[in-house]
C-alpha cells in the first residue's frame, strides 16, 4: 500500500510539473504573438510602414493600458470561475484581434482593434492568470521553484517569435502574417487550458454570477490590499517606470555615444540568454531569503546597469552593462508575483495581483515616454538614465522596507 501511495504521489507531482511546462508554452505563445511580434510589425515592412511607427506604438501602448485595467476583472474571474476558461477566452479574443488587424484599412481602426480587442486578450493570457493557477497547484514552500521553472521555460518567447514573425512578414506580407500568428495563438491557447487541471474553491449556495455579484466580489478582493501592499505597489511602479524607460531606449542611447547601432542591437540581444540563469535561480532563492529582499537587490543592480549605460565609452563597459542588466532583469516579474503571493495567497490572490497589474501596465507604458521627454540627445539620455538609476536604487530600499514583517 505504501508503494501505491508513493507511486500516486510521484504521479501527481509529475503531472503538476508537466502542467507547468504546458503553462509555459501558453505564455510563450501569448507573449510572442501579442507582444514580441510587434517589434517586427512596427517596422516599415509591417503596419508601421503603412500607418506609421508612431501609430503602431500608440496602439500597443493603449493595449497595455487597457490590459492593466482589465486585469482587475480578469483576476476576479480567475478567483471565482477559474483560470482555464479565462485563458482560452483570451486566446480566442487575441486570435480574432490579430485577424482583424490584418484587415484594417485606416490608422484609427488599427488603434481601436489593439486597444479594445488585444488589450483585454493580454490581461487574460499573460502571466497573471497563470500565477493564479500556480498558487493553486503548489504549496507555499514549492512555489519559488515552480515560479523559477515557469519563468525559465517562458523566457524563449522572444527567441522564437521575433524571427518567426520576421520570416512570416517577408514570405506572406504583414497582413497574412497576422492571420497566421492568430491561428497559432488560437491553437495553443485553446488546447493548453483544456489539458490543465484546476480546483476552484466553491461556496455552497452561492448565487449565480450576476453583474452585481461580480462587482461585489471584485470590491471584496480589492479590500484585501493593505498599507504594505500599496507601499510595495508604489515602489514597484516607480521602479518599473525607470526600468522600462531606460531598457526601451538603451540601443538608441548607446548610439548617441558613438556606438554602431547594428553592433549594439546584436549585443543587447544576448541579454535574453544571459537572463536565463536568474529566471530560474532567483525565484528559487526566495525559499531561503524573502522575495522582497531579492527583488530589492534586482532593482539596485538595474540602477547600476542604468548608470553604467550612461557613462559607457568603450565596448568593455557595454559588456559589463549587458552582464549586470541581463543577470537580473528576467527575475523582476516572477519575484513580484512571489512577493504578492507570500502575503495574499488564497481565494483573493487573482484580484489582488490583478489590481497591481493595472498600475504596472501604466508604468510600462509611461516609462519609455518619460525618458523620451527628458531628451534623446547624448546629454538628455545621460540625465534620463542617471535619474532612472537613482529611482531604482531608492525604490530598492522602499521595496525592502514595504514587506518587512
Amino acid at each position: 500500500m505504501a508503494i501505491h501511495l508513493a507511486a500516486g504521489f510521484h504521479g501527481a507531482l509529475t503531472r503538476r510539473w508537466l502542467q507547468v511546462a504546458a503553462a509555459a508554452m501558453f505564455i510563450n505563445t501569448s507573449y510572442g504573438t501579442l507582444s514580441y511580434a510587434f517589434s517586427v510589425l512596427v517596422t516599415k515592412s509591417g503596419p508601421g510602414g503603412e500607418f506609421g511607427a508612431g501609430t503602431v506604438s500608440l496602439g500597443f501602448g493603449l493595449a497595455l493600458l487597457v490590459s492593466g485595467a482589465a486585469g482587475i476583472f480578469a483576476g476576479t474571474i480567475a478567483d471565482i470561475l477559474g483560470t482555464r476558461r479565462l485563458m482560452a477566452a483570451g486566446a480566442v479574443a487575441g486570435s480574432a484581434g490579430l485577424a482583424l488587424l490584418g484587415a484594417v484599412q485606416d490608422a484609427w481602426q488599427l488603434i481601436l482593434v489593439m486597444a479594445v480587442v488585444l488589450g483585454p486578450a493580454m490581461a487574460a493570457t499573460f502571466y497573471e492568470p497563470v500565477y493564479v493557477l500556480m498558487n493553486r497547484w503548489f504549496a507555499a514552500e514549492d512555489r519559488p521553484r515552480a515560479y523559477g521553472v515557469l519563468t525559465l521555460m517562458s523566457g524563449i518567447s522572444i527567441t522564437i517569435f521575433t524571427p518567426l514573425t520576421r520570416w512570416l512578414v517577408d514570405e506572406l506580407g504583414w497582413r497574412q502574417a497576422l492571420v497566421v500568428l492568430g491561428a497559432i495563438l488560437l491553437a495553443v491557447g485553446t488546447l493548453v487550458p483544456a489539458l490543465l487541471q484546476e480546483s476552484v474553491e466553491r461556496v455552497d449556495g452561492a448565487p449565480r454570477l450576476t453583474p452585481r455579484r461580480f462587482a461585489t466580489e471584485a470590491r471584496d478582493g480589492l479590500r484585501q490590499a493593505d498599507a504594505a501592499f500599496w507601499l510595495f505597489t508604489l515602489a514597484f511602479v516607480a521602479a518599473t517606470i525607470a526600468f522600462s524607460g531606460f531598457s526601451f531606449h538603451m540601443i538608441s542611447q548607446l548610439e548617441t555615444r558613438g556606438f554602431d547601432e547594428t553592433a549594439v542591437a546584436n549585443s543587447i540581444a544576448l541579454t535574453g540568454i544571459v537572463s536565463l540563469p536568474a529566471r530560474l535561480i532567483l525565484p528559487m532563492l526566495s525559499g531561503r531569503a524573502p522575495s522582497a529582499t531579492l527583488l530589492a537587490v534586482c532593482f539596485a543592480l538595474l540602477g547600476v546597469a542604468a548608470w553604467l549605460a550612461s557613462v559607457a565609452g568603450a565596448w568593455w563597459q557595454v559588456w559589463v552593462y549587458i552582464a549586470v542588466f541581463g543577470a537580473v532583469f528576467g527575475a523582476v516579474y516572477p519575484l513580484r508575483a512571489l512577493v504578492v503571493s507570500e502575503r495574499f495567497a488564497g481565494p483573493y490572490f487573482g484580484r489582488v495581483i490583478g489590481l497591481q497589474a493595472l498600475f504596472v501596465a501604466m508604468a510600462r507604458a509611461s516609462g519609455p515616454v518619460a525618458i523620451g521627454l527628458i531628451g534623446t540627445s547624448q546629454s538628455g539620455y545621460e540625465l534620463g538614465f542617471r535619474l532612472a538609476a537613482g529611482v531604482l536604487v531608492v525604490m530598492a530600499a522602499v521595496t525592502w522596507w514595504s514587506m518587512r514583517r
